[in-house]
């Protein structure tokens, strides 16, 4: 069995009890587990990829930091997907109040490109891609609950249990914002597509 193998068929409650135990070259697996998912999540929420990749190497950072809170008992994957979660609401809290000021300071309006506008630029874009914005845009236009449920029970395929676990809500709630994120998602892009 390579050593991959052997990666594959270590839990990870055994991992953090590995790193705890001095093995700190170990939180390198769990990285290697969970690095694409966490970032996927992130991404969904901010739409900005490098900047998704950057606040995935800080979860990392506050997970390795608080790895001594982290019950076995628990769902590690629930502990960690929590730290992202938070990160990333603090994230565009933070981003809020700095648009909220450079608008409040005369920054922000859209410059004039001449004839040549953003909208008109678009038509050069492949229909697959523009579709692809748009659910972009009516992700970022739902609500904060809304979107963290729906990306992580559509995108992340968790179950209701673990995103309960994740988010603190309930089963019930969690199935009523994802009912409403979808009609909410599907009303976005049905006007978007009228006003092509």
């Amino acid at each position: 069995m390579d050593e991959k193998d052997k990666e594959k068929n270590i839990t990870d409650d055994q991992i953090v009890s590995s790193v705890l135990d001095g093995n700190t070259r170990d939180f390198e697996i769990l990285i290697d587990r969970y690095k694409k998912r966490i970032i996927n999540f992130i991404y969904r929420m901010i739409s900005d990829y490098d900047e998704a990749q950057s606040l995935a190497q800080d979860a990392f950072v506050k997970i390795y930091e608080t790895l001594k809170k982290y019950k076995p008992q628990e769902n590690f994957q629930s502990f960690i997907f929590t730290i992202a979660k938070n990160l990333t609401l603090n994230h565009i809290k933070k981003q809020k109040r700095i648009t909220w000021f450079s608008h409040s300071a005369g920054e922000g309006k859209i410059p004039d490109h001449g004839p040549f506008n953003i909208r008109d630029s678009q038509h050069l874009i492949l229909e697959q891609n523009q579709y692809k914005e748009m659910i972009d845009d009516a992700l970022k236009s739902l609500k904060e609950n809304q979107r963290i449920a729906f990306i992580m029970k559509i995108y992340l395929d968790f179950s209701y249990i673990r995103i309960s676990e994740i988010t603190g809500w309930s089963i019930p709630k969690i199935e009523t914002l994802i009912s409403r994120a979808r009609s909410s998602l599907i009303e976005t892009v049905r006007k978007k597509q009228r006003i092509k």
